[in-house]
């Protein structure tokens, strides 16, 4: 019996292990919390023929585990090139990346393809395993994938027929040295496919189209490009602000007439009318666009999708109200540029919530921002001595490190006026390990927490 070693324990490494079995392989899952040890781990590799190691794509390269395996020369793939591997090849897989927007992104496009009648699934970073799906053998034309750039590392072999990077702004620079060697991996959802398959290009981001233009980037896109922009050029575009698409995708709406506009591109749907408010969604919705249109969705079905379909949980969710104040939950801001696109998603009085891990990240945009449009700062987690350096530079005084939610929500309940027309917004701008299990944990103790102490 062949052996493989599964090093993680969460959603994508238990998928691993139950596919990897189902396929016959004597399996060692190495978790340090829940299952073998690394050490363990290490002596079976020195003990036992091991064909390959599925990485769970958190844990860092430098893990001891890893270099005994790059000694021994074994194999170290990712849990998404395993299930492709063994994936129904007539099912076709489109891939979404990007710095923001991603999940909002993917979910929405599954949530489509699913509404139009189409047999589709969402996995992979959006929180459900792609081997497990595999493993589970169900019938499907499409797999949505939201990849991260964890799972774009090592020269990944996932075939995307449809695949788009939304946008790239500084994040994750605790793993990579720097920041361009995150944007670089980024591009790695390119990489095999081919002329018969399509990239969706948001010419909106300066970031990629400098990155696009260089010749290593250039090998790996050989796919069909769909271009799309929230400006008057592109393919799928916005146009007073009507989204239109071009009837032939060769063509681009720069430099046309709006006679030509009108007679050579269709109108869809107004912005107003998006259900998704905000500019970061109305990115978001013209990858949905992009898709629908190559998958040919009929029209109809995709402006009645459009016009309805929900904000995700944790992602500018609006689920408490106390006399005229809202209370939005926005824990899936875990970068500058995702809060930065919440505050602007706001025109009354902002009260924000900031803080968690320290990224590494410049907050310089952030504290600006704030400054311009934020009343007052309740900051918590590790990084807020460094928030507070960052604001008393600009000489913005508005601030109190409350350390907790807990904290925040009991001092917001004694010292807030609920009766002004305000927006309590919860958007972290990074991680917090330091104090929550993920984005969805913390999103959940926040509202937990809102509905306990304000409740009343």
């Amino acid at each position: 019996m062949e052996k493989a070693l599964v090093f993680g324990a969460g959603l994508s490494g238990l998928g691993a292990k139950e596919l990897l079995e189902k396929k016959g392989y004597e399996v060692y899952l190495i978790d340090d919390k829940v299952a073998k040890t690394s050490k363990e781990g290490i002596e079976i590799l020195n003990n036992k023929k091991i064909e390959f190691i599925v990485k769970s794509p958190g844990i860092p390269w430098k893990a001891e585990l890893l270099q005994v395996a790059k000694e021994k020369n074994v194999q170290v793939i990712s849990e998404i090139d395993l299930a492709y591997k063994y994936m129904d090849k007539n099912i076709k897989v489109f891939s979404i990346t990007g710095t923001n927007g991603k999940t909002t992104t993917a979910t929405k496009i599954y949530e489509l393809l699913d509404f139009a009648g189409y047999k589709a699934r969402l996995a992979g970073n959006a929180g459900f395993s792609f081997a497990k799906l595999v493993a589970d053998e169900e019938p499907l034309e499409y797999v949505v994938l939201e990849l991260s750039s964890y799972q774009l590392e090592n020269n990944p072999q996932i075939h995307s027929n449809i695949a788009g990077i939304i946008n790239l702004t500084p994040d994750h620079l605790t793993r990579y040295k720097t920041v361009e060697d995150y944007y670089i991996t980024k591009f790695n959802i390119f990489s095999k496919q081919t002329e018969d398959d399509f990239a969706l290009i948001n010419l909106d981001d300066p970031v990629f189209l400098g990155l696009a233009e260089r010749e290593e980037i250039k090998s790996l896109m050989k796919a069909k490009n769909v271009y799309l922009s929230k400006e008057k050029k592109g393919n799928i575009f916005v146009y007073n602000n009507e989204i239109r698409i071009m009837n032939d995708l060769a063509d681009r709406a720069e430099n046309l007439s709006e006679s030509e506009i009108l007679e050579k591109s269709r109108f869809l749907i107004k912005v107003e009318d998006l259900a998704l408010k905000g500019v970061h969604n109305l990115e978001n919705m013209l990858f949905l666009i992009g898709v629908a249109t190559i998958v040919k969705v009929p029209d109809e079905k995709v402006v009645e999708f459009l016009s309805s379909t929900k904000a995700l949980e944790h992602r500018l969710e609006n689920f408490f109200v106390k006399g005229n104040t809202t209370f939005i939950n926005d824990s899936k801001g875990t970068n500058v540029e995702s809060t930065l696109k919440a505050i602007d998603s706001f025109n009354n009085d902002i009260i924000m919530i900031l803080g968690g891990d320290d990224k590494k990240i410049d907050n310089t945009e952030l504290v600006k921002r704030i400054a311009e449009k934020v009343e007052r700062v309740y900051l918590i987690g590790d990084n807020a001595p460094l928030l507070i350096d960052d604001m008393e530079k600009i000489n913005y005084k508005n601030y109190k490190n409350l350390e907790t939610l807990e904290n925040v929500l009991n001092y917001i309940k004694e010292n807030e006026d609920f009766e002004k027309d305000q927006t309590i917004l919860f958007s972290p701008a990074t991680s917090s390990f330091c104090q929550f299990r993920s984005f969805e944990h913390r999103g959940k103790v926040f509202k937990e927490l809102t509905v306990k102490i304000l409740g009343n």
